[in-house]
This record gives structure tokens, C-alpha cells and sequence, in this order.
């Protein structure tokens, strides 16, 4: 080993090369024969090179020896002491331990701010166990530069020029170490490259790096650190307790030693932890600012989140949010930043299929993709996540914001931003043929995963004006949306578009009777203005049939049966004349519905459920077994029938995914065990479903909670209360126009009355 190699007190008092080697075992208490066997010499060789140590360093002791050990390499390698508390990462350190321990060389991986840095020094900090931790820290080296002589200054290794890389070596090679190399990101090839080298010479060599990415060397192992979890439970102490919570209210404390967390706040940190994907950066930059804001201004403000999280006491590189994503994207080529600014388009996760579709575009071809979206990877700046072996990606929220401000400076935001509604909104309609048949498991998969995408592309059609986009979207699913349920948010665009120009031609027509369909769930009255519009509109066979259908459905809640089967009828024969088997299912299923016969109405939706299972519709097929059990439910018949009818739909609905199919399920259950007298069931079942019926828009269903609450609440000697149930649920009838559930409620409410000793109202409902 060349002199330079080693620390000047040691050269300067004449230690040999091989008294180097046995110098720092004896640092690390090693006996003379386990340095015999380390090194391959005799145990009397080894007495004399400790004897010459003795006299060279003017040590009186073999002790001497050990803290003179342990003073250089302190002075070489001191590990920054932490300023504030380790929050969290227990199921990390325990898998780390278990990788440094046996593997040579692992990487810490993430997107900046993850913790890289403060999870390698924490695992450094508990190894107590040899060869002793030098830190490396990379982070003071220019971008592109060589790092060896940031390693030299680490390792206390002399020389310069082209000597210092075997220089290195040999200090490794005499004195067993584990290297922490920390923010490897920027000068990846060039330390990949040493550190192959040093692996390579010094078999006693470990190494724990943190970069962005893998660094490529052989016999790495990847450990991909992740964000700070946060507890899905709702209750206060579960969420207290978890990592991401817990790292806030520490650092809070920290900035605001007054600071206590009030019950009201427990969800709103919650949420800020959420909002910022659990990243440690965000959370402890956004902690600080609790002297300045509540938890719920926090929470209000966390859209300019870069003009928030600045500034505060937080030691190292990155003292704001957008410093360390600036660092993260300065290192990109041009073409990457290019794909990660248009990625911020997605608010959610997103597929590479999708991703072609929408991102590629001059001057990105769909084979750039190919080639940047590994790079993206690599670097932490886009998440994945693989199920049922497809692979979905992500960017973290304030990366995604970071993005969208940089695609915004390219000028090119409003073009992307439309090239990804457009894509969405189209690309569902074609979709709706396979919702209808044996695709559907693979279409609702779709609108299940892109539902967010579609919710940003109907704003932004809205918020542009772009109406035809909006009703090309709403029309084109059309009786579609009889499969993919109720959802609140469609009744929000409705309202927003209704009241604008309506298309005209046949786009009109299927809009119109969008709006039938919907409307069925909140406002008869309003429904049949649109039935009757598409009716007048019709201009051939199908849009004809069409309008009959929702004629005759209008029909039903008006509570005029025969005219609702004399309509429907007609439908049948036109969609059978079309040889349109799926809308011929429908007309049979509403035939049912306007049918007085329990048993021919059985019967009607018994036949219109065989044919949905046949065409592969589980969703529609649940339908109508939830009609058939609410038949005979209401008539208080074949109830055992009725229970394995449920079971079945629950069943389907499960394995679909529909959530509407899977309430009407358990109302049904509901309605059945509250006639089997089980009235406190029955009143749990009806209180946990109403604000879901609500939630989705299903105003009918949220009706008939209402009732069943009154009716659970009669049970229970409460006639009060279940007044105040009666009344609201009346009243939401009256509101929807629904004359059937008028006639209930009318007569739940006049016995209710009657136990309460009032005389009945006269007066009939008003809308």
C-alpha cells in the first residue's frame, strides 16, 4: 500500500503496510488469533507487528491502540448526529438490517424527499457490530463530475491525480469499512464505476448508497423506500398512531411547543399526511407552518403548496418542497422532462396503453415512450404498482403538482389537458357495446380505474364550454348507465348542462334519453319532460323504441301501470324487430315493474334476468333478481325465494364491482329481515345505507330508508321519531314525483298519526 493511502500520524511514525492491516483490527478488538486467521499469518507474527504498533504510536497499552483506532476514524468518517426524533419506518429497519447484514451492496431508492438520506444514517447509526460506517456524501459534487476525491477526503486518504483511485483501494483493502454512500443520483456512473471497482478489491466491503434509481452495479439489491404509511381506519387513536400522523404532530410539537391536537384535527392531519402521499419532506415543511396556521388552514392552503412549504429549520440540501423536486428534475435530458410534464395531465394512476394514447405527440413518439418511461422509473419520479399482473403508474401528488407548473411554462397545458379529456370521453362510449355482454368484466374494470380521468375530463369540458364533448360522453353511454349505477356526479353535470343548448339529431335524442334514465332517480316529473321530448325527436326504429321505453318506465313511478305496459309492450316489439336482445331484456325487466301480478311479475323479470346472464350482463342480471325480491318482499310472499335471489345479486354485484346493485342487495335484506319483526337489524341495516343512497344520487332507495327507519322506530315504542322519518322520507317522494312511494308513505305516516293521537292530515303532498 502506497504511504499516502493512509492517515498522516500513521505514516508519519513509519507504520509498514501490513501493520496498517493489523493496526485497524486491533481497533476493531479483534484477538491475535482472529487477526492471524483474518490476515493468513502466524499468531507470532502478528505479536510483533503489535509490538512494533506499541513503539511506533508511543502506546502504552494495547487499549491505547484500540482508542487511537477510534479517534481516526472518527475524524474520518463522523456520522452527522440526528436533530430530531426518528419517526416510524420499524417494518423498513427490520428488512434493511436483514439485507445490509448479508448483502454487499444495497441501494436505498425514491423520489427526493422520501427519507433516503435519513434511513441510511439511522441504520448506520444502529449497526454496532464491525467494520465501523464512512460516510460518502455526494451531494457537494457537481452533477457529471468524477467522486473519488470526495471518497479520498471521506476514507482520510492523501494523493491526488491519477494515484487516487489505487490509493482508495488500498485503504479499503487495509481497513475493513461500510461505506454510507449517500445522494448518488447525480453522478450515477461515475460511483457505480468506483464502488464495481472497490467490491471488486476489498472482499470485507459493504456498501449501503441512496440515489433516485438503481446504480446499475453488479450484485446490487434495490430497497425502494416508501412513503410514510397512514392508517385507513377512522378512528382517532388508530390514525394518531400511525407513521405519517405521527411524524406531524412531532415536528409540530417541535415548532410549536403549545401545539396539541385537538379531536376536530385528528382527521385534517390525516388528510394534509394524504395530500402530500405520506412524503417525510412535505409533512415535516408543513408541520413547521402549524404557528403560523391551523390544521385546517393547512388543509385549505396545500393547493399552492410550493408557496407554503418553503423556508424552516430543516437541516441538509433541500429546505423547500420545490428545491428538492427542482433537484430531482434538473437531472433529467430534455425528453424526459418533456414525458413527465405531460404525465401530470393523469390525476391518478394511469396505464403505459393510455399513456401512448394520450401523451404521444411531437416531438415524443409512441417508441420515445418506450424508451423514457424506464428512465422515469429508475429516477422515482413516476410510481408503479402491479395487480393481477397489470401495471398501473402513478406520480405523487406533489410531484404531479411540481409537473403541471413546468408543462404550464411549455405552453403546452391547455392542449394537453384536452388531448386527455378527449381521450377519455371517447374512448368510454366505444366501450358500451362490451358493458352490455361478455367484455363487461373487462369494461367495468375500465371505468372503475379511469373514473377519476373521466371526472377530470367532464370538468374540464364544462369549465371550457365544451358541451358537445360533455353530451357526446353523457348520450353515448346512454342506457349504459343502467349497468354502470347512479353516482352523484352525474347528476351534477346533468345540472350543469340542461340548462344550455341541447344537441340536435340523433346525439339530441340519446341525450335526452341520458336524461330520462337519470332523472328516474330523483324526479319523475322531470323524466317524462325528456321522454317525451325524445319522443316527439324520434326519427327511426331504434330512437322510437327507445323513447317508448323511457315513456313507459316514466309510467311506472306515476303509478299508471297500464298505460306503462301498453307502452313497454311496444318497446319489446320494436327492440325485438331490431334484434336488439339486450334493450328487449329491459322492456321485459320494466314490464315486470308495471305488472300488479306477483307472479306474472316474477315471471317477466325471472325471463329478463335469463337473458341479461345469457348476453353475460351479471350487473342487469342482479337487477332484476333485486325486483324480483322486492316483489314479493312488499306482497309478503315466497320470502325464502326472495333470500336466495339476494344472495345471488349481492353475489354478482360483488364480482362486478357495482356498488348500486350490491345497496339494492342489502336494502332488500333489510326490508326482509324488518318483516320477519328483527326491527333492530333492520334499523342498523336502513341507518348505514341511507347516507349511501344519498351519496350516490338514488333518492327512490333513500326513500325507502327513511321509512324503514320510521317503521323501526314505530316498532320500538318511538312514534316521535319515527314521525320525523316518516315525514322526511314523504317528503323526498313528493320531491321525486314517485306516486307509488307517495301511497306508502301516506299510510306509514296516518298510522303513526294515529298512535301519537292526531287526526290524520287531509291536505295531499305537494312537490
Amino acid at each position: 500500500m502506497d504511504d499516502e493511502a493512509m492517515p498522516g500520524r500513521l505514516r508519519d511514525a513509519g507504520v509498514t503496510r501490513r501493520e496498517l492491516e493489523v493496526f485497524w483490527l486491533v481497533g476493531d478488538r479483534l484477538g491475535n488469533r482472529e487477526i492471524a486467521d483474518r490476515l493468513r499469518l502466524s499468531e507470532r507474527t502478528v505479536e510483533s507487528h503489535v509490538s512494533a504498533l506499541l513503539r511506533k504510536l508511543a502506546a502504552g497499552s494495547r487499549r491505547s491502540l484500540v482508542e487511537t483506532a477510534g479517534r481516526l476514524r472518527e475524524r474520518s468518517s463522523a456520522l452527522p448526529q440526528p436533530l430530531s426524533s426518528f419517526v416510524g419506518r420499524e417494518s423498513e429497519l427490520d428488512d434493511l438490517a436483514g439485507l445490509v447484514t448479508t448483502r454487499r451492496m444495497v441501494t436505498l431508492t425514491g423520489p427526493a424527499g422520501i427519507g433516503k438520506t435519513r434511513v441510511a444514517l439511522h441504520m448506520a447509526h444502529a449497526m454496532k457490530e464491525p467494520p465501523p460506517a464512512v460516510l460518502v456524501d455526494l451531494a457537494v459534487v457537481p452533477p457529471g463530475h468524477p467522486v473519488d476525491r470526495t471518497f479520498a477526503d471521506a476514507l482520510g486518504v492523501e494523493g491526488d491525480g491519477r494515484a487516487i483511485g489505487p490509493l482508495i483501494r488500498a485503504a479499503i483493502r487495509a481497513r475493513p469499512c461500510r461505506l454510507i454512500v449517500d445522494n448518488c443520483e447525480h453522478v450515477t456512473p461515475a460511483t457505480a464505476a468506483l464502488l464495481a471497482d472497490l467490491l471488486a478489491a476489498a472482499g470485507g466491503l459493504h456498501v449501503l448508497a441512496t440515489s433516485h434509481g438503481p446504480l446499475g452495479v453488479a450484485g446490487e439489491v434495490v430497497f425502494e423506500v416508501p412513503p410514510l404509511p397512514l392508517s385507513e381506519d377512522d378512528d382517532p387513536g388508530v390514525v394518531l398512531n400511525s407513521p405519517a400522523v405521527r411524524l406531524f404532530v412531532d415536528r409540530a410539537t417541535a415548532a410549536a411547543p403549545g401545539f396539541t391536537v385537538a379531536p376536530a384535527d385528528v382527521a385534517r392531519i390525516a388528510m394534509i399526511c394524504r395530500r402530500l402521499d405520506g412524503l417525510p419532506l412535505a409533512i415535516e415543511l408543513a408541520a413547521t407552518r402549524i404557528r403560523a396556521f391551523s390544521p385546517g388552514e393547512l388543509l385549505d392552503r396545500l393547493d399552492d403548496r410550493f408557496a407554503l412549504l418553503t423556508g424552516g429549520a430543516r437541516p441538509g440540501r433541500h429546505r423547500t418542497l420545490e428545491e428538492a423536486l427542482r433537484w430531482s428534475y434538473d437531472l433529467l435530458d430534455e425528453d424526459e422532462r418533456l414525458l413527465l410534464d405531460r404525465c401530470s395531465v393523469f390525476p391518478h394512476e394511469f396505464g403505459y396503453d393510455t399513456a401512448v394514447q394520450v401523451l404521444a405527440g411531437p416531438p415524443l413518439t409512441a417508441a420515445d415512450l418506450a424508451r423514457l418511461f424506464p428512465r422515469l422509473l429508475d429516477r422515482s419520479l413516476i410510481s408503479v404498482r402491479r395487480r393481477a399482473g397489470a401495471t398501473r403508474y402513478r406520480l405523487l401528488d406533489s410531484i404531479r403538482q411540481f409537473a403541471l407548473g413546468r408543462l404550464a411554462e411549455r405552453g403546452e397545458s391547455e392542449e394537453a389537458h384536452d388531448r386527455h379529456a378527449r381521450h377519455h370521453l371517447e374512448h368510454a362510449v366505444t366501450l358500451v357495446p362490451g358493458l352490455r355482454g361478455r367484455d363487461q368484466p373487462a369494461a367495468l374494470r375500465w371505468f372503475g380505474e379511469h373514473w377519476t380521468d373521466l371526472r377530470t375530463a367532464m370538468r374540464r369540458a364544462l369549465d371550457t364550454g365544451d358541451t358537445a364533448s360533455a353530451w357526446g360522453f353523457l348520450a353515448g353511454i346512454g342506457t349504459g348507465w343502467e349497468i354502470l349505477g347512479a353516482r352523484g356526479e352525474l347528476f351534477d353535470w346533468l345540472d350543469a348542462l340542461v340548462d344550455r343548448p341541447r344537441p340536435g339529431g340523433a346525439i339530441g335524442v340519446h341525450a335526452a334519453i341520458t336524461c330520462c334514465i337519470l332523472y328516474c332517480y330523483q324526479d319523475t316529473g322531470r323524466a317524462r319532460e325528456f321522454a317525451t321530448w325524445a319522443d316527439a325527436q324520434a326519427a327511426d326504429a331504434e330512437e322510437r323504441a327507445l323513447a317508448d321505453l323511457m315513456l313507459g318506465w316514466v309510467a311506472i313511478y306515476g303509478d299508471d301501470r297500464d298505460a306503462a305496459a301498453r307502452i313497454l309492450g311496444s318497446a319489446a316489439a320494436g327492440f325485438d324487430g331490431l334484434g336488439d336482445v339486450w334493450h328487449r331484456a329491459l322492456a321485459l325487466s320494466l314490464l315486470g315493474l308495471a305488472t300488479q301480478d306477483i307472479g306474472t311479475a316474477v315471471e317477466r323479470q325471472s325471463a329478463a334476468a335469463d337473458l341479461f346472464g345469457r348476453l353475460g350482463d351479471h350487473v342487469k342480471r342482479a337487477n332484476c333478481l333485486n325486483h324480483m325480491a322486492s316483489a314479493v318482499i312488499e306482497a309478503g310472499v315466497r320470502l325464502p325465494e326472495a333470500r336466495t335471489w339476494l344472495d345471488e345479486a349481492a353475489e354478482l354485484a360483488l364480482r362486478t364491482g357495482n356498488d348500486h346493485e350490491r345497496f339494492h342487495a342489502e336494502l332488500n335484506g333489510t326490508r326482509l329481515a324488518q318483516l320477519r319483526a328483527d326491527h333492530r337489524a333492520a334499523a342498523t341495516g336502513f341507518a348505514e345505507l341511507l347516507p349511501e343512497f344519498l351519496r350516490i344520487g338514488d333518492l327512490r332507495c333513500a326513500t325507502r330508508c327513511h321509512y324503514g327507519l320510521g317503521q323501526a322506530a314505530a316498532a320500538a315504542g318511538d312514534h316521535e321519531r319515527a314521525r320525523e322519518h316518516l315525514v322526511t322520507g314523504n317528503r323526498i317522494a313528493v320531491a321525486t314525483d314517485d306516486q307509488h312511494l307517495i301511497g306508502i308513505g301516506r299510510g306509514l305516516l296516518a298510522a303513526t298519526e294515529h298512535a301519537l293521537g292526531r287526526p290524520p292530515d287531509p291536505s295531499p303532498p305537494r312537490r
